[in-house]
């Protein structure tokens, strides 16, 4: 009985680590695939890098089934919105969901006050593009933990006016300081470290997008 159980925990021990193989293996693919998308895109940070007006035409299906409407429908509500009572046919709304056309400001009202949704939603697919916390994306995904997107951080702290790249990092320090006792301890040798480490995995990206060309 005693050899029995211990071969079903050797089993299940051995079908555990197998399980663990296969997940560390399937990440370490997961993390070269990354790896090389990045060096293959090299985005432009700063502003979108993604057309979020090619979806406009699925965004307005979405929403216009979301309100349970046919096509002919919404044709009739944007007809009686319509001072010139011309509004958006249905051939026209078929269109636009395809992707095939795109509407016109006079439209993208009329479709808006049909279904109920702001034109931040149907060009961005988002009612505040412009937030804050939507800067990641004008930043092209790129933190300061990226190596393009470190180097686009010293890039633009370098370029500034000297007198608001003093103003800037005379409030850094204090921050930091204030969070950190001991932050100026050693900060120079950091500093050096991590930027040599940064530039190493800055030129090893850049080798392989030469690669990849």
């Amino acid at each position: 009985m005693a050899t029995r159980s211990k071969k079903d925990q050797d089993s299940k021990s051995k079908k555990a680590q197998a399980e663990l193989e296969a997940i560390l293996e399937e990440a370490e693919f997961l993390d070269k695939k990354t790896a090389e998308e990045v060096a293959a895109n090299p985005k432009q940070p700063g502003r979108f890098n993604v057309q979020p007006e090619l979806e406009l035409g699925a965004r307005i299906q979405t929403a216009r089934e979301d309100k349970r409407l046919t096509q002919g429908e919404l044709a009739d509500l944007t007809k009686g919105l319509d001072p010139e009572e011309k509004g958006v046919s249905r051939a026209v709304i078929s269109l636009y969901e395809a992707g095939t056309n795109r509407p016109s400001p006079r439209e993208i009202r009329l479709l808006c006050e049909a279904l109920r949704v702001t034109p931040n939603f149907l060009i961005y697919g988002d009612e505040q593009p412009f937030h804050p916390l939507n800067d990641e994306k004008r930043s092209g995904g790129r933190t300061r933990s990226d190596p393009e997107g470190f180097a686009w951080m010293a890039h633009v702290f370098g370029t500034l006016h000297h007198n608001h790249f003093a103003a800037l990092m005379s409030l850094a320090l204090d921050l930091q300081r204030g969070w950190n006792k001991k932050f100026d301890h050693g900060m120079q040798e950091e500093a050096n470290k991590h930027f040599l480490e940064m530039a190493d995995k800055l030129r090893e990206r850049l080798r392989k997008r030469e690669s990849l060309k």
